[in-house]
């Protein structure tokens, strides 16, 4: 950087830079009293080392010169010496780069320093190990065709010297890699990175208004750690996501199941339109309320990343949803064979021929519903779990919301129930229904108890 003012007589430039790039530059040196002398008398091997060993100590060196011009003298660069700045680390910056390690994240470094002041304060922040670090500078970057940088990317720890666009060349060579990229900046030369890659996090503090626009996310506090936090609460969202869509898929193919079997074996479904549109608002709104409440659980941070191409619905998933909704089905349609052939709990009551619903009368209709209904409330403790070593029952009282929810729905089944009367053509329960109901649902748990014990045979076995 260069700025040009008058003084007196003369025209001065004042020149800052990169150190390396400045001596380079210059053909004198400024000296104490003021004299100016050539650079070829002094020996600028004890300054180069001077300037190494505050890089060592993660300093950034800043070099200063300037050009003189006078109607009697040449241009001329004079370099006039150089500062050391030291802008420490915050001290939760370690722990957060030794989270992102085990948490599978890839942490590189992109500077504009030089590659000791980098490498100094990589190995500071826990993110260099000395000796061992892979560094390269921007110049080696150029020298790279794009195959060989990406042989270099999956070890590269500090980029140093960095140019405004080798941020942007390595967001996309990555992406090409098929890596999922975040990039942290708050510089306007931040923008084309911030900008390409998935997740751009710019700085809300020191960032420029254009970073601000071009990223994703503004980080109200500029801290690194923040950016881990944002990661665990992604994972624990993307696993809300894996529940809810479990808990959806299971009831949407046991109700489709069940209604295309219905008619070939005599029997429909007896639903009304209402209580179809109470199920859907238990499948959609308070399933999702329920189950998206779920706060970040212990090890979480400690898995892999998800790859870019995984599904989300995963092999432990698929096998809980087919072989919960198989349960749905046979125990609806037997319980609607039942009432049809056996008048199970007909109640005493014929069944009205003129009804809809005939041969079931509205008591066993009420039966059906609710029992149907209750299946999903003890699924959704099922769905809480998205793998075979751990329970849906697990921690479930330590969420308050999720209870809570439980329970609106049950008392939302009970209003209706025993006060819809003609409006959903149901017909009140007797208390002894309803323990009934609720005692035979909950087989579901232990149902899925059992599966997941089966399933942690199964990969015991195969890691046997």
């Amino acid at each position: 950087m260069s700025t040009t003012i008058n003084h007196g007589s003369e025209e001065i430039t004042l020149v800052k830079g990169a150190p390396e790039i400045i001596i380079a530059s210059c053909k004198s040196m400024m000296q104490q009293d003021g004299t100016i002398q050539n650079l070829d008398a002094i020996d600028l091997g004890s300054i180069r080392q001077a300037m190494e060993q505050a890089a060592s100590q993660a300093m950034r060196v800043l070099g200063f010169a300037i050009k003189q011009k006078t109607t009697d003298s040449d241009d001329a660069l004079t370099l006039c010496g150089f500062i050391c700045i030291q802008d420490p680390l915050r001290p939760e910056v370690r722990n957060a780069i030794a989270d992102c390690k085990s948490a599978g994240i890839q942490v590189i470094m992109i500077t504009g320093d030089n590659p000791i002041t980098a490498n100094a304060i990589g190995v500071e922040a826990g993110l260099a190990i000395e000796g061992k670090t892979e560094l390269i500078t921007s110049d080696m970057l150029a020298q790279m065709t794009d195959e060989q940088v990406k042989e270099h990317l999956p070890k590269l720890t500090i980029l140093a010297r960095a140019k405004p666009l080798d941020k942007y060349r390595i967001v996309k060579l990555l992406q090409e890699m098929q890596h999922v990229v975040a990039v942290t900046g708050d510089g306007t030369n931040d923008a084309p990175a911030l900008k390409k890659a998935d997740v751009g996090l710019s700085m809300g503090i020191t960032g420029t208004e254009v970073a601000k626009e071009a990223s994703k996310i503004v980080l109200l506090d500029d801290s690194f750690s923040t950016i881990v936090k944002a990661v665990l609460w992604g994972r624990a969202l993307y696993e809300n996501i894996q529940r809810f869509l479990q808990f959806q898929l299971t009831i949407n193919l046991s109700a489709l199941v069940i209604a295309f079997l219905g008619p070939f074996i005599g029997v429909r479904p007896p639903f009304t339109v209402l209580q179809l549109l109470w199920i859907n608002v238990i499948m959609d709104s308070f399933a999702a309320i329920a189950l998206c409440s779920e706060e970040p659980r212990k090890g979480l941070l400690e898995q892999k990343p998800k790859m870019r191409s995984e599904s989300i619905i995963t092999k432990t998933m698929a096998w809980e949803i087919v072989s919960t909704a198989f349960f749905f089905v046979i125990a609806m349609l037997a319980l609607l064979l039942g009432m049809k052939n056996y008048n199970w709990f007909a109640g005493g009551m014929p069944p009205d021929t003129e009804w809809e619903f005939s041969p079931l009368n509205a008591h066993q209709v009420s039966i059906f519903f609710t029992t149907y209904v209750v299946f999903q409330v003890w699924n959704i403790i099922n769905c809480r779990s998205l793998s075979a070593y751990e329970s849906g029952l697990k921690g479930m009282f330590a969420n308050p919301t999720f209870l809570a929810i439980m329970i609106l729905i049950l008392l939302g089944q009970i209003v209706i129930i025993q006060t819809g009367g003609s409006i959903f053509k149901v017909q009140p329960l007797g208390l002894l229904d309803w323990l009934i109901i609720l005692a035979a649902t909950s087989v579901v748990i232990i149902k899925a108890e059992v599966s997941r014990f089966f399933q942690r045979i199964r990969k015991i076995k195969a890691h046997a």
